[in-house]
């Protein structure tokens, strides 16, 4: 490259300049300097020879740049592998010559198809060994394998394939049927297989390594489920489908480069594309920007129950555009991050269930309160309740005078989620130990004066 660099500048300067102003200024002379340089460098023969050179490196440079990335199978040496190991096949089919005599070709018939059933039964067999195997581990590690099921038959059909086609052309060839013989050996027909051989080898690399991840991340998944690690139940999917866009672009173009297509282009159409996209889909942009703002910042997780947009429920799926309430009566409301402007979480960390208590304006208040506190020590005393409570009964006091009846506030600090549970049954201890005592809870009263019509009268 460093002897290129002179090149172009020296043919620049001397060839295409001057080319150049003779074109624009057609009655303009050449410069004889110039010409006599040309002149000099083509009549000696070490000039000459680093000119021609210095052409073929910069002819061999282009042609490397121009040559499309060889296929991941050729890289890895698997084609030549594929190709040596049927070389080979033949050779030991013609070492033998099965097809010298009629003895030979039935005995070669008989062991080829006794062969070709060992293994179409073999097949089977593995196939329902592997499916017991993969029912096994999907009992034990409590995860679905469903799609492993799938993956075997595939297989299975696979390699049936495989070797029915393996003993057709292995008979061909005992038998010397010519017209076998020309159909595996054509170019077309060595050119699907490599191409049918490339595809599936790059399917079944592709299905190992995304289902080892969709494995992994599902028992992370499942144990952050047993120990109610919202945070890791909110960000698995999201990062799931990440690396699921992220392995069907990878081995989507690994796939194309297979077969032939140079997918230089399309990384390029790609990124035109992708601004394109951009600019036309302003609001989906702001739904993700938006949304891997708010779950970096742990603002919402999985589980939680929260009001956005105008809609409150328990929130069950997060994505990077998304996120999906159900509230009690079991509606779903999907909410774009784009729409979202203010975030209710009414279970983040802890959750407090706020009273407002009314008593009659004849009843003393302190004597109220003591009963409050009891209600909360007895609750808390209760093996099922208990551990929900964080903090005792907090009484902040008669908040207001209603119009018949004085309002006490109190506040119950609990786990997440559990306020409303808890707070129901303080409500309803709270009724009883109140009629225990005495302790009357007003309802609104309505007074009607009647008004005798002699009485009017007088």
């Amino acid at each position: 490259m460093t002897r290129i660099i002179p090149l172009f500048l020296f043919l620049f300067f001397v060839v295409f300049v001057p080319m150049s102003v003779m074109a624009q200024n057609g009655s303009e002379a050449v410069n004889k300097e110039d010409v006599r340089k040309l002149v000099d460098t083509l009549e000696n023969d070490q000039s000459r020879s680093d000119l021609v050179n210095n052409l073929k490196l910069l002819l061999e440079e282009q042609k490397k740049q121009e040559e499309p990335m060889a296929p991941l199978t050729e890289a890895i040496g698997m084609r030549s592998g594929v190709e040596k190991a049927v070389a080979e096949y033949e050779a030991f089919l013609d070492k033998n010559k099965l097809s010298s005599s009629l003895v030979h070709q039935s005995v070669g018939t008989f062991v080829v198809l006794l062969v070709a059933s060992g293994f179409w039964f073999g097949v089977r067999k593995l196939s329902r060994k592997i499916l017991r195997v993969i029912e096994r581990m999907s009992q034990r590690f409590g995860i679905t394998l469903s799609r492993f099921g799938t993956y075997t038959t595939i297989l299975q059909t696979i390699l049936k394939v495989i070797i029915l086609a393996l003993s057709v052309y292995t008979l061909g060839k005992i038998w010397s049927a010519s017209s076998i013989d020309a159909f595996f050996e054509s170019d077309q027909m060595r050119a699907f297989l490599g191409t049918s051989f490339t595809v599936l080898f790059v399917a079944f690399f592709a299905a190992v390594i995304w289902e080892g991840v969709g494995v992994y991340l599902s028992y992370i998944l499942k144990q952050a489920d047993v120990h109610n690690e919202t945070r890791v139940k909110t960000l698995l999917p999201i990062v799931k489908n990440v690396v699921l866009g992220v392995f069907a672009v990878l081995f989507g173009l690994v796939l194309l480069s297979e077969v032939g297509v140079n997918v230089t282009p399309l990384l390029a159409g790609a990124g035109v594309i992708g601004v394109a996209i951009g600019f036309g889909a302003q609001s989906m942009v702001k739904d993700f920007l938006t949304g891997f703002t708010i779950i970096l910042e742990d603002i919402v997780r999985v589980g939680d129950v929260v009001n956005l947009g105008g809609h409150a429920g328990l929130v069950e799926k997060i994505t990077l555009r998304k996120v999906q309430l159900r509230d009690v009566a079991g509606i779903v409301y999907t909410i774009p991050f784009s729409e979202i402007t203010t975030i209710q979480n009414l279970t983040k960390d802890y959750s407090f269930y706020v009273f407002d208590i009314g008593v009659t304006y004849n009843v003393d208040t302190d004597r109220v309160i003591e009963v409050l506190r009891g209600v909360d020590e007895e609750l808390r005393g209760d093996g099922e309740y208990g551990p929900l409570i964080l903090e005792p009964l907090e009484v902040m006091g008669v908040d207001q005078f209603a119009d018949s009846a004085v309002i006490i506030k109190a506040r119950i600090k609990t786990m997440p989620i559990q306020q409303w549970k808890v707070g129901r049954e303080f409500n309803r201890r709270m009724k009883h130990a109140f009629d225990v005592n005495g302790i009357e809870i007003p309802f609104p009263q309505r007074v009607v004066t009647v008004l005798q019509k002699e009485s009017m009268t007088a």
